[in-house]
């Protein structure tokens, strides 16, 4: 394939010549030919013309592929926008994540002709784009391009779909970002809140309720991404627009070339239904302490758009959440002044039951109230049924704001994909204006008593256990959601008699090279300070650490940060918390699991566990550590999972490694390398720590002082009392 030679920058100065020729145009025509009107009343307004959804051409490929041409020469640019029949919830259960990764590396990894790095440079070069995805329910890849390049950028878009090279290299940046994002996944309240009330209504083993978890996708490999690429990406499983300024015989040609010799595909079975006819109703609760509100939605499943209910409870959802005096807005939060943020809608998929949920942020001593007034108002639904004026508004307002849903070409083109692709009538525009106007007050009415089942909500709140106005329990039954983000399992390894017995040998030798029994159980408390060099995205920096550990699940850290001191501890009951200069809140779940580790995993909190029931020592083979010779010893202990480097002639532990979090949060591999050992009241200790994540240096530790056994106020692992503080998202 031959492509132009251009500069970057000629490319968008072309794009932007253009641009500015329509901006021109447009200035000049807005110059007024004679003298303004005196008063609006005397302007002549000519009758508005009539408004009409141009349709685009539909034409079916022999190979299947069904191509959708909509001509616009406004611009000179052409778009293209592809979806293909997949989707997450075909995923197996042991592979979730694989549609979505597939979906991003399609694009990100190349192709057969092109590179990554090639295919990066030469769209740029271009002025053109292409991206690609796969969501639960189908897969999405989108080109745009200026209409004189139309044909080359089609080309390399055609190789995208039909031969994706999947770069290993790019798999891999793509996981990171994916487990980034499990990893965050409890940070904000209200991802935690739609997370869990949907898979609540749709079941956990329903194919829109499963997440992904760090063991599914880190089993997920190339072979994986090609062999879903090699059953899902078919002609006859692909739906093809374009929009733009284009010739429609040209573009059919093209569009011909690039894709007509592809095969089709197999059979594929319809996608697993796999939801609840109900949810348990009751009450859900997902402790949060780290928060200063309550977070509540309640639900059940909804209808489909094809039910013959669908234009009545579009209009039901107007009424009851579509605007500033609907029903929630102007009782819950306005009357009341109950919420932060409120709605309401009984939901409607295409192809499945939407969810149906009514949701609100409240502070935490108005939750029960809270809870209260959503009820009250979906009951209200069908006890006091919508009034002919509330419908005749909600009507008016749906009606009026229609247009916005067609107010561009790629806007239409895109809905009629929509519609194609789940087996819609193409006029369905035309239809959805029609059934609007034809809703009456008891078609509303009827479908909120039909629809709208508040004795079935299953309700949740996401928030603080204490400081509520009333309890939980007042509601019912309170079911606690555990939300912790499972680790990825070890590998199991059999670990012999023989290994286990040169294991139990290392880790003696590495107490008496630590200082001898009596010298490691002695220790009651430990106090360090140091200089930790901290390595982020922005760059690195030294910040002074204090540290003081009183074992086994006891410790504090004090870091003096830029921006202000930072403290982080457990108190030894179970509990943790942290104090910044906002406040002081309890650790997060995935901050209070990951201290307790960290805390595990300090060599002498490990030495002293040896003899502890679950704790075991396996000799997994040798190693090198800073160009010295190491037996690698696999540790494990409570939740740690560790491989300690021990000198076989000194007996030192020379590293220590396990998967924790990397720069930004996703899960990676660690290795703690120390060295500068000096004897502290009779206790060997490393003065200098190295930081390796992924096989990368980034950062370490410096240690100034040791105190060995000092005295230490309880009150330094104790929550301080008052000066809470919420995070930045909910100020």
């Amino acid at each position: 394939m031959m492509h132009a030679d251009r500069t970057p920058t000629l490319r968008r100065a072309r794009l932007a010549a253009a641009f500015a020729a329509l901006a021109a145009g447009a200035a000049l025509a807005a110059v007024p030919a004679a003298a303004q009107a005196p008063s609006h009343e005397a302007i002549d307004y000519p009758p508005l013309p009539e408004f009409e959804i141009p349709s685009p051409e539909r034409v079916v490929l022999d190979n299947g592929m069904v191509v959708m041409l909509l001509e616009d020469p406004e611009l000179p640019l052409v778009d293209a926008i592809a979806l293909v029949r997949t989707g997450g919830r075909w995923e197996p259960a042991d592979r979730l994540g694989l549609a979505e990764l597939t979906g991003e590396v399609l694009r990100t990894g190349g192709t057969e002709e092109m590179s990554a790095d090639e295919l990066d440079d030469w769209l740029e070069n271009q002025a053109a784009s292409i991206e690609s995805s796969i969501t639960t329910e189908l897969g999405l890849a989108r080109m745009s391009s200026l209409a004189e390049d139309f044909s080359e950028v089609l080309g390399v878009f055609a190789d995208v779909l039909r031969r994706p090279a999947f770069a290993a290299d790019r798999l891999e940046v793509a996981r990171t970002r994916l487990e980034t994002e499990i990893a965050r996944q409890n940070d904000q309240p209200l991802g935690i809140l739609f997370r869990e009330i949907t898979d609540l209504v749709y079941g956990e083993e329903s194919p829109y309720a499963r997440n992904p978890t760090y063991e599914t996708v880190g089993a997920i490999d190339r072979d994986d991404l090609l062999a879903w690429h090699q059953r899902w990406y078919h002609p006859d499983r692909v739906i093809l627009g374009l929009v733009g300024d284009f010739d429609r015989e040209e573009a059919l040609a093209l569009v011909r070339k690039e894709f007509g010799d592809w095969a089709r595909g197999p059979e594929i079975d319809a996608p697993n239904a796999g939801w609840k006819e109900s949810p348990a109703p009751g009450i859900y609760h997902v402790p949060k302490g780290d928060v200063t509100q309550s977070n509540i939605a309640m639900g059940h499943l909804g209808i489909r758009q094809d039910d013959p209910a669908f234009y009545a409870v579009e209009v039901m959802n107007n009424v009851l959440s579509g605007s500033a005096s609907s029903r929630l807005f102007s009782e819950v939060r306005t009357r009341q002044g109950l919420a932060y943020a409120v709605s309401g809608s009984v939901g409607a998929e295409y192809d499945h039951p939407g969810l149906t949920l009514l949701w609100m942020t409240t502070k935490t001593d108005s939750t029960a109230a809270g809870i209260e007034a959503l009820l009250a108002e979906a009951r209200g639904m069908t006890s006091r049924p919508p009034t002919d004026e509330e419908v005749a508004k909600a009507k008016e307002a749906i009606l009026n704001s229609f247009v916005f849903n067609f107010d561009s070409p790629a806007k239409i083109l895109r809905q009629q994909l929509t519609y194609e692709y789940y087996g819609y009538p193409l006029d369905r525009m035309e239809r959805y204006r029609a059934g609007i106007e034809a809703v009456t007050p008891e078609l509303v009415r009827q479908a909120a008593a039909d629809h709208l089942h508040p004795e079935r909500f299953a309700v949740l709140v996401v928030g603080p256990s204490e400081g509520l106005d009333r309890p939980l329990s007042e509601f019912g039954e309170v079911r606690v959601v555990d939300i912790t983000i499972p680790e990825p399992a070890a590998p199991e390894v059999e670990a012999g008699a023989d290994e286990l017995a040169r294991g139990a040998e290392l880790i003696g030798r590495a107490v008496e090279a630590m200082g001898g029994t009596e010298a490691v159980d002695g220790v009651q408390a430990l106090e360090m300070e140091m200089t930790m060099e901290m390595v982020g995205p922005g760059g690195s920096m030294d910040v002074p650490v204090r540290t003081v550990i009183a074992p086994p699940n006891r410790v504090r850290n004090e870091m003096s940060a830029p921006f202000g001191e930072m403290v982080f501890a457990l108190d030894g009951e179970g509990g943790g918390w942290m104090k910044a200069p906002q406040g002081v809140i309890d650790l997060p779940d995935s901050q209070l699991q990951e201290l307790r580790r960290a805390l595990d995993r300090n060599t002498v909190v490990l030495l002293q566990a040896r003899d502890q029931p679950g704790f075991s020592a396996a000799a997994v083979g040798p190693a090198e550590v800073d160009g010295t010779a190491v037996e690698q010893v696999r540790v494990r202990y409570q939740d740690v999972a560790a491989v300690l480097g021990i000198d076989p002639e000194s007996g030192r532990i020379l590293s220590i490694g396990y998967r924790g979090s990397g720069v930004g949060g996703a899960p990676a591999e660690i290795e703690m390398r120390f060295s500068d050992f000096r004897e502290v009241d009779g206790l060997s200790m490393p003065f200098a720590t190295e930081r390796i994540v992924d096989g990368e240096p980034q950062g370490g530790g410096t240690l100034q002082t040791v105190k060995i056994n000092p005295e230490v106020d309880p009150s330094e692992f104790a929550r301080p009392a008052g000066g809470d503080g919420a995070p930045a998202a909910e100020r």
